[in-house]
């Protein structure tokens, strides 16, 4: 039985381009190489404006409605520099504050999550409530004359959407979450990812510019190779790729496994969880990846570090369950242990080489070919966001 049954026909159309790329033995391309100066991975001026341009003026994934439950929820985001305490109301509303008192700008709390009513301040016991609201001010009447109403935490634009919880990082910013989503919200929606558990997290290590391990999260050329060992499983060099948003910034692509061929001949009346047979992976721009399958969730979030040479990933994994069991949550820490295992000892291994090999300065550019069709959306992506100017062609799929 299928689980995803509001995206049904959006699932089984992957199925049916997923099986006619298989009998043609080719995978969606665009129409050349894509070839990306060594310095997009080494450049400190472009790394400080990707830090302002994608980080404090793009919407971002700041957390999950799974991860904020109950009204008194909160999680620390802090991977961009800004110190940002995202909050569930006692309204049920998410909202996203900087995590900051207004008396002397100590931080509120250092926990990474947790639950409360208010949050107070461990230096001098002002508190906030949970609409950032200044509730108490100790010794008032000797402090001095004060609007309180003024002296709220500095809010940030925030909104929930789809299960993920969206903010931008300046105050006063526009959010038009209906244009940065175009195209891709019935998708989105259809998920259900409010419903999701959080089962773990752990961070995925390699010194490499963030952009370069992003780009890992790109294609399925490679699995093959270097995952050879653990995706045999998958068909060789076959993925659907699909374009959203505005500006075409975010993607979906999916990759079948070999048993999507047992379908073929199959009446789509019969079709049980097609989804079953194929990963689908979202990338919502700037930097988040989410892995879908039918019973988990994975979900990686690509920061830059402290300088151009360094990147802070995010890995988290859910289960699709409101409640699972733990048995059923002990099945899903196994399959994320493993995807973490391939991932930091293989994909963020040979990401750490590479990008030694950039900095020596022997590689003038990479090249990403016409089969990984993603990679060349994520750079357009990535360049018109720090304002370098776009590529003349428009790098739409063509014909396979």
């Amino acid at each position: 039985m299928m689980k995803d049954i509001e995206n049904r026909e959006a699932i089984n159309d992957m199925a049916r381009e997923l099986l006619r790329l298989m009998a043609a033995g080719t995978t969606h391309m665009v129409d050349d190489v894509r070839r990306v100066p060594a310095g997009d991975y080494l450049d400190e001026e472009r790394f400080q404006t990707e830090r302002t341009k994608l980080f404090r003026e793009t919407p971002l994934v700041v957390a999950f409605t799974a991860e904020l439950r109950e009204p008194g929820s909160f999680k620390l985001h802090e991977e961009t520099g800004v110190s940002v305490l995202v909050v569930r109301n006692e309204q049920g509303q998410a909202k996203a504050f900087v995590n900051a008192c207004r008396h002397r700008g100590a931080k509120l709390t250092e926990e990474p999550c947790g639950k409360q009513k208010r949050f107070t301040c461990p230096y001098h016991a002002w508190s906030f409530d949970l609409n950032g609201a200044l509730a108490s001010l100790p010794a008032n009447n000797l402090f001095g004359d004060v609007d309180k109403a003024t002296l709220g935490l500095v809010e940030l634009p925030c909104e929930e959407r789809h299960g993920m919880i969206f903010a931008v990082l300046t105050p006063g910013a526009a959010m038009d979450l209906d244009s940065f989503l175009s195209g891709g919200e019935d998708l989105l929606r259809g998920w259900h990812l409010e419903r999701n558990t959080l089962v773990g997290r752990r961070d995925l290590e390699t010194r490499a510019n963030w952009k370069l391990a992003l780009d890992s999260y790109c294609e399925n050329y490679h699995f093959h190779v270097l995952h050879s060992a653990d995706f045999s499983y998958k068909v060789k060099n076959c993925a659907h790729h699909v374009r959203f948003g505005d500006k075409g910034q975010h993607w979906y692509l999916a990759w079948p496994s070999k048993s999507l061929e047992e379908l073929r001949n199959v009446p789509e009346s019969e079709w049980q969880d097609v989804h079953s047979h194929f990963s689908i992976l979202h990338f919502i721009y700037p930097n988040t990846i989410m892995a879908l399958y039918p019973e988990t969730l994975s979900v990686k979030q690509l920061y830059p570090g402290a300088s151009v040479a360094e990147q802070n990933t995010k890995m988290a994994f859910f289960s699709r369950e409101a409640d699972p069991s733990e048995e059923v949550k002990q099945l899903i820490q196994n399959r994320f242990d493993v995807f973490y295992k391939v991932l930091q000892q293989e994909d963020y291994w040979v990401c750490g080489g590479a990008y030694k090999n950039l900095e020596s300065g022997m590689l003038p550019e990479i090249l990403f070919g016409r089969n990984e069709p993603a990679l060349t959306w994520l750079h357009d992506a990535l360049d018109e966001g720090v304002g370098v100017k776009p590529a003349e062609k428009v790098r739409e799929i063509i014909a396979a």
